[in-house]
């Protein structure tokens, strides 16, 4: 058993928070009590059912202080916060700002679990947004808190490459596969007051928001491996208009282009050997399956 009296903040049904938890109570971490984020209350791009148990139940389990606040800065949970005397606040999958009243409550401070390369894709989605930027490496920031987001130092960091064709989920697991062996070593460099930190690189500081629509919307302007990237990680999702329709793409492939030419139109779909294309800045994007509400059509179809 550790000394170092851990608050542990997640979310109930979010894999990041229990994959790690089942962690840390399997290396013996001495876990005080939890906070956790009222159902429903988290947007996540991760849509695999969480095989894990839940924050909740470990908590129900354990016999352990569980609190749910549906406002983090409430002088009553920040009272009893103080009243469980952590050392230090483990926070994985927790959305809710804590402001720095709660921050500075554990005497060694805030640890955070970010599922990117920080400072590359603070806040929302890091995973959706590193296959939509075309991102060829991601991985796990484990860093110290501080009154910005995702701002603080790096303790540990992994790296993974993000591959052609994959999802989101597939991203993630890849990525927390590499952090959960983490945790024993934070453990120990907690105990050990020994924990490294490393300050971040704000010049690189970017800061993704929600996920909008108009992001699904497919610019042809960008290279084809990136939309083919894009397609892939959400079939059906990403999309394109011609004609004022909008057309759901399934499927995709990036061609070399077979045609010694480049007076094409971007955002127009030709004909090309029987097949629809999109002219991109590097290769054509070859447009394999449409949707049209809801229904099946033939990409060629939609061909001038």
């Amino acid at each position: 058993m550790y000394n170092t009296k851990i608050v542990y903040f997640g979310t109930r049904g979010q894999e990041l928070t229990s994959r790690h938890l089942e962690k840390f109570v399997e290396c013996g971490a001495n876990i005080v009590g939890f906070v956790e984020a009222p159902p429903g209350s988290i947007s996540t791009t991760h849509t695999e059912e969480d095989p894990y148990e839940s924050i909740n139940e470990t908590a129900q389990r354990l016999g352990l202080p569980l609190l749910c606040p549906t406002n983090p800065g409430d002088p009553g949970f920040i009272r009893t916060l103080k009243e469980l005397g952590p050392d230090v606040f483990i926070v994985v999958s927790y959305q809710f700002y804590l402001s720095e009243e709660v921050l500075a409550i554990p005497p060694m401070g805030a640890i955070n679990f970010h599922t990117s390369l920080l400072p590359r894709h603070a806040g929302m989605h890091p995973g959706f947004w590193a296959i939509w930027y075309g991102d060829g490496e991601t991985g796990m920031v484990i860093h110290f808190m501080d009154d910005g987001i995702d701002t603080g130092d790096i303790i540990y960091e992994t790296r993974v490459p993000v591959r052609p064709g994959d999802t989101i989920n597939v991203l993630y697991d890849r990525v927390w596969k590499t952090s959960t062996p983490l945790v024993g070593r934070l453990l120990d460099d907690l105990d050990a007051r020994t924990l490294p930190r490393k300050p971040q690189d704000m010049s690189k500081y970017l800061y993704n928001y929600e996920i909008t629509e108009k992001d699904f919307e497919l610019d042809f302007r960008q290279p084809a491996e990136v939309l083919y990237s894009r397609v892939k990680m959400a079939p059906g999702k990403f999309y394109f208009e011609v004609k004022g329709e909008r057309y759901s793409v399934t499927d995709c492939t990036v061609v070399d282009e077979h045609v010694h030419t480049r007076k094409f139109e971007t955002g127009v779909p030709y004909p090309i050997e029987g097949r629809l294309v999109f002219v991109t800045p590097r290769k054509f994007l070859q447009v394999d399956g449409v949707i049209r509400d809801g229904v099946r059509i033939d990409p060629i179809s939609l061909a001038d």
